[in-house]
């Protein structure tokens, strides 16, 4: 029986700028559960360890970054394969030419790499991206060649499907079929999932923890077993953070009341993303920004924001006499609604008009 931990896309020293003030303490997180799998692969006595691609966010880590990293891998006693990514490219540039990895390291590098493990029985294989912009299949050219028993690949790239027009780096279902591979271990996809094609079993492990928002499938690992009777893949959570989107119709409600929906969410290991929709009632002001700032202490982040639009068509003549400076506003921006075909110029308008009624019925909007 042959034991394989197969991650991808930790993606170390990424900005997250979108996190805010919380940015650092995530890339931190990151170097965490890093940890964690190391450990991991030592507590459960897994034979190796792959790493799909996008072990670094980019060729230009931190050397305190590039000194965790050796470090750690030169503590486990198995042997590691680290196949570069789209973020870290084997590039002129690349990290992998500049650091020297420990013993147990191989960096793939040559296109393909077909690296044995005798001892092991396995052979693994992998098209190392060439640059960022690559397009070429991470399959391509891979075929069980050599003595062993087991055969697996390691492919960063873009499984291909109807929904997916023209991916660069694509993975065709066909070629997963004919590889001839047990195992096919993907990365660049950041969700834990199934694609395995005919008697190939073909996984992408998922990022460890998520590196945006709404990457539901985040946060695992996928723990591999290939033997006589077959292969089998499970998942395991290593992550420490997840993330969720929360629709919630604004129709009759006050921001009072929105934000008290939201934090019976509260979690402070929780991503959140939030969108407002429905009909307002015309002057109801949704202040993301204000409903952000007052929510941040219930979540690790959170992101609001607001796709409602005004309940036009309540609009009543007698609610907003003519003669009035608010009945020719409401009149004005409803022709130039009526008269606008651009979609993000009309959800400006109507923006317009919403906070325009508030300021004329003398409402604090700021």
């Amino acid at each position: 029986m042959l034991k394989i931990l197969h991650t991808s896309d930790i993606q170390l020293d990424a900005p997250f700028g979108f996190l805010g003030s919380t940015g650092p303490h995530h890339r931190q997180q990151l170097r965490e559960t890093f940890k964690r799998i190391m450990d991991l692969a030592t507590q459960e006595g897994f034979d190796m360890l792959l790493i799909a691609g996008d072990l670094f966010n980019d060729n230009r880590p931190h050397q305190e970054t590039v000194d965790f990293v050796t470090f750690h891998l030169g503590q486990l006693d198995i042997p590691i394969c680290v196949l570069p990514g789209n973020h870290d490219c084997y590039d002129d540039a690349s990290v992998y030419r500049k650091v020297g990895f420990p013993d147990n390291v191989t960096v793939f590098s040559e296109q393909p790499t077909i690296q044995e493990f005798p001892n092991l029985d396995v052979t693994v294989y992998g098209n190392p991206i060439p640059s960022t912009q690559s397009r070429l299949s991470p399959l391509r050219g891979l075929t069980p060649t050599g003595d062993t028993r087991w055969h697996v690949a390691v492919a960063h790239g873009n499984f291909v499907r109807p929904d997916i027009v023209d991916p660069p780096r694509p993975i065709l279902p066909d070629e997963i079929r004919a590889s001839g591979m047990d195992y096919v271990a993907m990365g660049d996809w950041h969700a834990f999932s199934d694609y395995s094609q005919g008697n190939v079993k073909a996984f992408y492990s998922g990022a460890p923890e998520p590196t945006a928002m709404g990457q539901k499938g985040a946060g695992y690992v996928a723990c591999v077993e290939i033997g006589e009777d077959g292969v089998s893949v499970q998942k395991k959570r290593v992550g420490s953070i997840s993330t969720a989107d929360m629709e919630i119709n604004v129709s009759g409600r006050t921001i009072a009341q929105i934000a008290e929906e939201i934090k019976g969410h509260a979690d402070p290991q929780l991503m959140l993303k939030v969108t407002l929709g429905g009909l307002a009632e015309l002057g109801t002001v949704l202040d993301t920004e204000k409903l952000e700032l007052e929510l941040t202490p219930h979540f690790y982040h959170i992101e609001c924001s607001n796709q409602s639009h005004p309940q036009l068509a309540a609009i009543s003549p007698d609610d907003y006499p003519e003669e009035l400076v608010i009945g020719k506003f409401v009149r004005l921006m409803q022709s130039r609604i009526e008269d606008t075909v651009d979609d993000s110029q009309r959800g400006l308008i109507e923006q317009a008009l919403q906070l325009g009624v508030a300021l004329l019925k003398g409402k604090e909007v700021l």
